[in-house]
Order: structure tokens, then C-alpha cells, then sequence
């Protein structure tokens, strides 16, 4: 269950409005020409603008990744950004706070909509920015007074220019944002991914299509900014939906300006034997080497790879991640019995089950994972795949193929004769009449051979997107799963 979001506290509201007045107070007989300077250098260098109007958040420069963002922020009017940055390296403070005030400097904002998990935790988000712009003296002395009325509390309020800010939860439609002739012409998504949501391939559709439909098109058609911000937490978050590339090699959303950055620059990771990350570069100098492996070490592997290096591992609770051993696999012609088994679907859309077929050979009495193929789409891919596993074996070589009994066979067997026609070659499968036991029970009694050092991985395949989804199925089986288990229903039919 995903953690509850409350609203924030309005004491403790106060005291950080406290803060940011203390921290912008402006000097009294400070000339125009040096309050000029100041303001002309702000809007052209972006890490002084930080340095000088938000020094709460300032204790140290902005990285070269925050100057660039708001640099195409800014420029491109029109502009869908993804910033993929690692955890703690100030995702939320740029997009749903800096940038937005350095696009006021620049008279740039007609209106803001900011997107959070829920109402909550995005009228918490919007706190903070209200109380820049009705607290921060600096500010409002060089680009004029801003706040005027309404509320973060209430997740809306108004400044005297008659820009809207406006706080919707991820299921929240934003229509209507428009305030006056004004309508919104910046949207940030920040941190909207949960632990809960990630397993749920339908929730997370839903979200994407709330955020390029209602949100979306509640913005200007004249020009309007969207800032996606957050760490991958999971290959089918939310975020990496956005970005597009949810499988390995995927091709990245058309159109998108896409900021990816680790805790440590990727091109100075320094690993050990054990592929363990025992050096490198900052991306932020604002953290030493030190920390980033201290935390590293305490949160342990997965966590870090997922918070620190957008790596998005699932460490299974009973098919642990150390189960899962990848080596160089015996020659085929070495192989006792080769069985393919494929578990199908039959609705090819976001939310349907996926087309399973996984191919196993059995060598020393070592089960190997030759191939996979764990995908949504329709069946006539599956068969093609399965043909064209045929062909491509050597001479001596055969696959006995099984099929999971299903209720429509017409469907099936007609898909296939599609595809046989089409490719010229005829598939030989023999249908698994047998009467199934509870399918949890069938999974899970997979276990001790893989605890027991009985399963092995074709290496070749290790980075394969068909492997790593059909394993992280069955990483993800434990009581309760309510995750896609095509993948390992197909493994224990081609086991048994």
C-alpha cells in the first residue's frame, strides 16, 4: 500500500515563509543601477538567479544539468520535458518552484497547473512557490509584487498579474484552469510515481492519458511549457511511460527533451569484480563520492540502482534476484529435450495479458532458459516468433511446442494458419490438456530448483527485453501478486 499524503502544516508553513522573508530581505539604500545589474545578470545566468533570490535552496551552485534545463525550459515555448534526474538532486525545487518564478521574471507565465500523486501532495508542492511569491522581498523588489489571493491550502490562488496556480491530484481532470482571458501555459508533473500504481499497468495508462488529454490540452495552444520530473522507480512507472522507453533499446517519446541524470556521471562509474559501484564523479558537486556510496551501501543494491541510477530492478521476495544466473549456455545439439511452451491472450491492448512463450532445454540435469518472448500484442507474433526460433536452429535440433488449453481454439488455430501460410512453414504443437492445479502452487513449487542452483540463463540473452520482462513476472509472484504471470505459467508448463 502506498504511503498516505496529508497536508501539510500550516505552523510549519509559516515558519518557512518566515525563512524566505529573513533570507530576501532587500537593502534599503541600494541604488537603481545596482538593482538593475542585479536583475539583468539574473535573467541571463540562471545559476545566479538561484544564488541570489533563493538562497534557502542555494547552499551550493546548481549543477550544469539544472542551467541547461532552464535554459531549454525556457527557450522552447512549446516544450515537453522529462527530467529523469536521481534522487536528491533538487527535481522538485527547479521544476515546481525556480523555473517557474525565473519564466515570471521573464514574463514568460500566463498560469501554472502543478500535478502531484494526489490533491495533497500537490497543494503541499504549491506551497512552497506561494510562499516565494508572497514572501520573498528580493523578488517581488526587482519584478514587481506578485501573490494577491486564494490559497495553496485549497490547491488555488491568484497573483495581481492574474496568473493562476492551480494544484490537481494524478485522477483530477484540470479543465477549467483558464483565469480570465489568461489561460495556463506551464504544467510540472512532479514525483507522481508510487510504489502502488507501478504494478497496476492500467492505472498507470489511465494517468498518462489524464496527463496528454485533460492536462494537456487545458494549456494554451498558443504556446505552453510541461515538465515531467522524477526518478524510475520501475520500467512501467508512470515516468518512464512519459519518456517511452519502458523496455530496453524502446524508442523514446517523439518530440520529447529528455535530461537523464545518475547520482555519479555514467562515463566515470568505476565497478569491482562483483559489478558492485565502487567509484566515480558526482553529477552534483554539491555531494561527495563518499556520500552517494555510504548511501548506496545502507540502502542496499536495488534501491540504489532504482533511486540513484534510474536501474530498475525487482527483487523478488521468493525468486530472488541471486536465482536468476546468466552463463554461457552448452550447445544446443548438447541438450537432452528442448520444449517451448506458449501461454497466449487474446486481447492485444496496455492492459491485457501478455503473449508468452519461453524455451527451455535441459542440460546435466540444469534447466536452461534458452529464449523468451513476453509481450502485449497479437497472436500471429507469437506464431511468427516460434517459426522463426525453427528456422534458425541447427540442422540436428528439434522444439517439441506446447500450448495452454484455452476455452477459444478456433482463435488459436486460426492465427496460426495465418501464419504458417504466410511464412511458408508449418508448426507442430501439442495442446497441455492436463487439469492444472492452483496456478500460485504451480509457480512456486519452481523455487527449490532455482534455490538449489538448478536454473541457468542464456547470457546471450541477459539484456533481451522479452527475457527481462518474463523474469521480472516471476520476480513478482508472491501471495497476494496481483501482477501479469503469463510469463512464469509458461516456464512451469514447458518445466513440466
Amino acid at each position: 500500500m502506498a504511503e498516505a499524503i496529508t497536508k501539510r502544516d500550516y505552523k510549519e508553513w509559516e515558519a518557512f515563509c518566515e525563512k524566505v522573508q529573513n533570507s530576501t530581505a532587500v537593502k534599503f539604500n541600494e541604488s537603481k543601477e545596482t538593482q538593475q545589474q542585479r536583475k539583468n545578470k539574473g535573467l541571463k545566468n540562471y545559476n545566479f538567479f538561484v544564488k541570489t533570490y533563493f538562497p534557502q535552496y542555494a547552499d551550493h551552485d546548481c549543477a550544469d544539468f539544472h542551467v541547461k534545463a532552464a535554459k531549454a525550459i525556457l527557450k522552447d515555448k512549446n516544450i515537453l520535458a522529462i527530467l529523469e534526474w536521481a534522487r536528491e538532486h533538487a527535481k522538485s525545487v527547479h521544476a515546481t518552484i525556480i523555473i517557474p518564478m525565473w519564466l515570471i521574471a521573464h514574463e514568460e507565465l500566463t498560469g501554472m497547473i502543478l500535478m502531484g500523486k494526489n490533491n495533497d501532495d500537490a497543494c503541499n508542492l504549491l506551497s512552497d512557490i506561494q510562499a516565494q511569491l508572497q514572501f520573498n522581498e528580493l523578488f517581488a523588489h526587482d519584478f514587481g509584487k506578485q501573490y494577491n489571493f486564494g490559497s495553496w491550502e485549497d490547491g488555488d490562488f491568484t497573483t495581481k498579474d492574474g496568473i493562476r496556480f492551480l494544484a490537481v491530484g494524478r485522477n483530477q481532470s484540470p479543465r477549467g484552469a483558464r483565469k480570465g482571458e489568461k489561460r495556463p501555459n506551464y504544467a510540472v508533473i512532479d514525483d507522481i510515481d508510487d510504489d502502488e500504481i507501478i504494478h497496476n499497468p492500467k492505472r498507470v495508462d489511465k494517468v498518462i492519458r489524464n496527463i496528454m488529454g485533460a492536462l494537456y490540452f487545458a494549456l494554451s495552444i498558443k504556446g505552453a511549457r510541461m515538465v515531467v520530473a522524477g526518478n524510475r522507480i520501475h520500467q512501467n512507472s508512470i515516468l518512464a511511460n512519459m519518456v517511452g522507453d519502458t523496455k530496453k533499446g524502446g524508442k523514446k517519446r517523439e518530440g520529447i527533451w529528455h535530461s537523464k541524470v545518475c547520482a555519479l556521471k555514467p562515463r566515470t562509474i568505476v565497478k569491482n569484480t562483483d559489478g558492485e559501484i565502487i567509484g566515480g564523479v558526482p553529477s552534483w558537486q554539491r555531494y561527495s563520492l563518499e556520500q552517494i556510496l555510504e548511501k548506496m551501501k545502507k540502502a542496499g543494491h536495488v534501491l540504489a540502482m532504482q533511486e540513484f541510477f534510474h536501474v530498475t530492478e525487482v527483487e523478488g521476495k521468493i525468486f530472488k534476484n541471486a536465482y536468476f544466473r546468466f552463463a554461457r549456455m552448452p550447445r544446443l545439439t548438447k541438450m537432452k529435450v528442448i520444449v517451448g511452451y506458449f501461454d497466449p491472450s487474446f486481447v492485444n491492448s496496455a492492459t491485457s495479458d501478455f503473449k508468452a512463450v519461453r524455451l527451455w532445454g535441459i542440460y546435466n540435469n540444469k534447466k536452461w532458459c534458452i529464449k523468451s518472448f513476453v509481450r502485449r500484442c497479437e497472436l500471429e507474433e507469437a506464431f511468427k516468433w516460434m517459426i522463426n526460433v525453427e528456422k534458425n536452429l541447427p540442422n540436428n535440433v528439434a522444439v517439441i511446442w506446447y500450448i495452454e488449453k484455452q476455452f477459444i481454439n478456433k482463435t488459436i488455430k486460426r492465427s496460426q494458419r495465418i501464419v504458417e501460410r504466410e511464412m511458408g512453414y508449418k508448426l507442430n504443437i501439442i495442446t497441455d490438456h492436463r487439469t492444472k492445479p492452483n496456478k500460485y502452487t504451480r509457480m512456486v513449487r519452481m523455487e527449490p530448483d532455482y534455490s538449489n542452483g538448478g536454473v541457468y540463463y542464456n547470457a546471450e540473452e541477459k539484456d533481451d527485453p522479452d527475457m527481462i520482462d518474463g523474469n521480472n513476472q516471476l520476480k513478482s509472484i508472491e501471495p497476494g501478486y496481483n501482477t501479469p504471470d503469463d510469463s512464469p505459467d509458461a516456464d512451469e508448463g514447458a518445466w513440466y
